[in-house]
């Protein structure tokens, strides 16, 4: 059964959030909505939230449901549309501190951090851009890049959201962190998450693409849809120093062998896996040192 609720004044709204309750199919609907530009994601233990722009609502929707039917997938969701202006109140009666590791903990301002934790603090206002550490994807990157980053990496985060894989690479030992994403919203709210977090002098951020990198990185991030990693592997190689490190997530681990090959057949080595439910990020390196 599908059940749809929309607001009164759709011409009026600047955003769409769609609520599903848990299910087996969860994973699938994700992946789907991270490849048809996902704003973000809210996950509780009895329901996950998305969010679009209103403008890109019906046609989302229109394939979601073929999905659905050819994969006969049967659940319920449910839509409402709101204005900019709604944005902040709705985050931050949503957005709570995610403990990603022992060590990371991703945290809105207007939290404060549990009593006694002295470890990592990314402090992380989202504003309708994706890693607010809801989601696993973001999470797994964060992980791995913890145990993989090298004091004064230079870091390039491809699809950087919230800016803050880029903060937390910085954060953790590396010199500067380039990041560029093709979502305004984004940009807007990683520069101001870079000020938030003390980072503003070391982590740059673009509005745009792969055309923003410059020169050659040590640690590259790219936390995005399968088919776009795989694509953007070869620029990912050119601007990848010998010995360099690159980070990819945004697929199921049933996905990995199909970036992995790419990976391979450019030279690469993919040295870790790490999971979280249906999830994969690989840790890959370029060997020519």
């Amino acid at each position: 059964m599908e059940s749809t609720v929309t607001a009164s004044n759709p011409e009026r709204a600047s955003f769409v959030r769609v609520r599903f309750a848990r299910s087996g199919h969860d994973d699938d609907i994700q992946a789907f909505f991270i490849g048809q530009d996902a704003l973000g994601f809210l996950e509780d233990e009895d329901w996950w939230e998305a969010y679009f722009s209103a403008t890109l609502w019906s046609e989302v929707e229109r394939g979601m449901r073929d999905m659905f039917t050819r994969m006969d997938i049967t659940t319920e969701y449910g839509v409402d549309e709101f204005k900019d202006e709604n944005w902040n109140a709705l985050w931050e009666s949503s957005i709570k501190p995610i403990q990603v590791s022992e060590s990371i903990l991703i945290t809105p301002s207007w939290h404060q951090p549990p009593a006694g934790y002295d470890g990592l603090k990314l402090v992380i206002d989202p504003k309708m851009s994706f890693g607010t550490g809801y989601h696993a994807t973001t999470r797994l990157m964060l992980r791995l890049l913890e145990r993989c980053i090298r004091k004064d990496d230079r870091i390039l985060d491809v699809g950087t959201g919230t800016g803050v894989l880029a903060i937390a690479g910085v954060m953790l030992g590396g010199k500067h962190a380039d990041g560029v994403d093709i979502d305004e919203w984004s940009y807007d709210n990683a520069m101001e998450n870079a000020l938030r977090n003390g980072t503003e002098t070391q982590t740059r951020f673009f509005h745009g693409s792969m055309e923003h990198a410059s020169g050659q990185y040590d640690c590259i991030l790219s936390n995005i849809t399968k088919l776009d990693n795989m694509d953007m592997l070869p620029g990912f190689e050119a601007l990848l120093s010998p010995g360099g490190r690159m980070i990819l997530s945004g697929f199921y681990s049933t996905d990995v062998d199909d970036v992995r090959t790419v990976a391979e057949q450019l030279g690469m080595r993919c040295q870790e896996e790490i999971r979280e439910d249906e999830w994969s990020a690989i840790l890959i390196i370029r060997e020519d040192a």
